[in-house]
């Protein structure tokens, strides 16, 4: 029986682990963030902003296996976030213009924009803000409960959670090494990457948008 229940533990632990790994090896907001935070700044404001990202992660998976019944998540959870997410990701990409306008240009210029100095903070807002982790989790939530992977016990969640907080931090230290130690000529290129970033910001925010706004026709349908 006890070894029953480990490899109980292990499979729902490697299970999370694989699932946050995989879903956070993508080009995204977070991960490249934290790349552009470990090249441009240093290793350790990367991992806090890491720590940040996988803080919120695993509180959100935390309330979604509470139930999308007892909590009301999902489709209207995400509608009432699109917005603060669209606008903290248009003030991003103008940060990350004006950035590169004052590098390229040698005269010290007075920013429009205050800068997020934090990368904490800014790991919090930019995890808190992003609509799409919610119906990730809970579709996988429901895939796992359905194989009797993820069971409803204290036991299985820990391990869920346990497993998904590996994942997501191995992923990100991949990007942050690479940022920190494999793209190490940052200031020569320092110009192009704040218009990467800022263009990468801009699409995502342009992406969330259009989601807001089928979500609202839907509802307006509905």
């Amino acid at each position: 029986m006890p070894s029953f229940q480990m490899n109980s533990y292990a499979k729902v632990v490697l299970s999370g682990l694989l699932i946050s790994f995989l879903g956070a090896l993508p080009f995204g907001t977070l991960n490249l963030t934290a790349f552009d935070i470990a090249a441009s700044q240093s290793l350790e404001a990367a991992w806090w902003f890491a720590a940040a990202v996988v803080l919120v992660e695993l509180g959100v998976v935390r309330l979604t296996l509470i139930g999308n019944e007892r909590l009301h998540l999902g489709e209207k959870f995400s509608f009432y976030i699109i917005p603060f997410g669209i606008i903290l990701l248009l003030y991003l990409a103008l940060s990350s213009f004006q950035a590169s306008v004052a590098v390229s240009e040698a005269s010290s210029k007075i920013g429009l924009l205050p800068k997020i100095s934090s990368a904490f903070v800014l790991g919090l807002l930019l995890s808190a803000l992003n609509p799409l982790q919610v119906p990730f989790w809970m579709t996988w939530n429901k895939v796992l409960s359905g194989k009797g992977v993820l069971k409803k016990s204290k036991t299985s969640y820990n391990g869920y959670l346990l497993g998904i907080g590996i994942g997501t931090v191995s992923a990100l230290a991949l990007f942050i090494l690479a940022g920190k130690y494999i793209f190490s000529n940052y200031d020569n290129y320092s110009t192009v990457t704040n218009i990467l970033m800022g263009l990468l910001y801009l699409g995502f925010s342009i992406y969330l948008s259009y989601l807001f706004f089928k979500k609202r026709l839907n509802l307006k349908i509905q």
